[in-house]
């Protein structure tokens, strides 16, 4: 036996329009659940925007990424200002032969605070060393951002390029160790941009997925 249904006219159009709608609710430009914006980050979070290893291609993690929430790694750089901070990350990176012109390290660490102020002593408080040897005009970076250079004299001279940051209640502070001719400017930046945006994206309440490509 058939059996035969009569549909109202329309109705199949307005059923497409109505499921249309549901596919898109929730949904962002780029297809993922609706964002929302975290204004101080977690511990999760911050484990979230570190690097990985899929964020630096060819290179080595040294460990896994770390996150404390104490704030005792912070008071070794940072002192009183880290009393506003949350949660500590730190992860780093290394490609290359050690005591040889391509070694290369990075070494990430990002301080979360609760409020911006209490951010904005904290990346006020962070060391600023000397100018970088190559005197090359470094991008600004999130809503503070300063550059600077140390080197440790010995049988291999290592040199420092660091970089300080700051976006919102996020303090990152990033630097490039090995030798004079494996740190550069453009290198040591490339880290800080890639942690400032991984940073972004979680604060924004997308999983971070910035990755760089370096020389």
């Amino acid at each position: 036996m058939t059996l035969n249904v009569r549909r109202r006219p329309g109705c199949a159009a307005v059923a497409l329009a109505a499921s249309l709608l549901l596919a898109d609710c929730g949904q962002n430009t780029e297809g993922s659940a609706a964002a929302k914006p975290v204004a101080t980050l977690k511990a999760r979070h911050l484990k979230a925007a570190l690097p990985n290893k899929a964020a630096l291609p060819g290179w080595t993690q040294v460990g896994s990424g770390r996150v404390e929430t104490d704030t005792y790694t912070c008071e070794i750089a940072g002192g009183d200002a880290c009393n506003d901070v949350v949660a500590t990350g730190t992860a780093n990176f290394i490609r290359g032969k050690r005591a040889t012109d391509k070694w290369l390290r990075f070494s990430f660490n990002v301080y979360s605070c609760r409020t911006v102020d209490g951010a904005k002593q904290l990346y006020k408080t962070l060391p600023d060393y000397t100018a970088r040897p190559d005197n090359k005009k470094v991008r600004s970076l999130g809503d503070e951002s300063a550059a600077s250079s140390d080197v440790l004299k010995g049988p291999h001279t290592i040199v420092f390029f660091h970089d300080k940051v700051r976006v919102g209640t996020t303090v990152m502070w990033t630097y490039a160790r090995g030798s004079d001719k494996s740190v550069t400017t453009e290198r040591a930046e490339m880290a800080a941009e890639l942690q400032t945006k991984r940073v972004q994206q979680a604060h924004k309440g997308v999983k971070p997925t910035a990755s760089v490509n370096v020389p």
